[in-house]
């Protein structure tokens, strides 16, 4: 729809638009995906429309989805640059499935030296993944509220890759589905097989062994 947009960004630019010409700049655009029958019915809903013809909100149109596609060019580069310098690393952590240089990249990069934590407790405690359980004489609460403390960025990639490596490998799925079982939410589930992948992660990082569960 940028494409479309970016070219006729008002009802009035999509009605006027010759049909073969706008087929054609949608099955280009989306890959195929939309053809003619897309291109009509688009058409149709442009010429029947009361959408506002405005000029200078056709120029924001415009010069947002320029922005955007700026942005997306410039995440694509600082992408492609992790991906180099997480190659060269040739971290351990990079044989844990699921793990892909982006995570991978965040996680190591936060965590740096690995001796400058003496425990995956630590590791977790930086992260702001350490639960604060509340007890009440013997009852022990099933949902834990999350620390906001600690690292944002490693966080949020230990939790991504959590939730990867518990779609790519049977033990940490057997894991989350038991949290599940217990009445865990899906987040806090996926706050435990975080928890259990910081621990393999630092056994990893300071033995410089690869991934191996069995």
């Amino acid at each position: 729809m940028y494409a479309v947009l970016k070219e006729a960004p008002t009802t009035k630019d999509i009605a006027s638009m010759h049909l073969t010409h706008l087929s054609h700049l949608l099955e280009v655009s989306s890959h195929g995906h939309f053809k003619k029958d897309t291109a009509t019915e688009l058409r149709i809903l442009a010429q029947k429309s009361v959408g506002c013809n405005d000029s200078s909100i056709s120029t924001q149109i415009t010069q947002t989805i320029e922005l955007i596609e700026l942005l997306d060019s410039q995440v694509h580069d600082v992408e492609s640059e992790m991906e180099l310098i997480v190659n060269s690393l040739a971290s351990i952590i990079m044989t844990i499935p699921g793990i892909g240089f982006i995570n991978g990249g965040m996680i190591l990069g936060e965590i740096g030296d690995i001796m400058r934590f003496s425990s995956p407790s630590k590791v977790l405690a930086f992260a702001g993944l350490d639960p604060t359980v509340y007890q009440s004489g013997n009852f022990n609460a099933s949902h834990t509220k999350m620390s906001k403390r600690g690292s944002c960025p490693l966080r949020y990639a230990l939790i991504n890759a959590a939730h990867n490596v518990v779609k790519n490998n049977k033990t940490f799925k057997d894991y989350y589905d038991q949290k599940i079982s217990e009445g865990k939410s899906h987040y806090n589930a996926l706050g435990h097989c975080a928890g259990k992948l910081v621990r393999i992660i630092y056994k990893m990082l300071t033995d410089n062994v690869s991934f191996n569960l069995d």
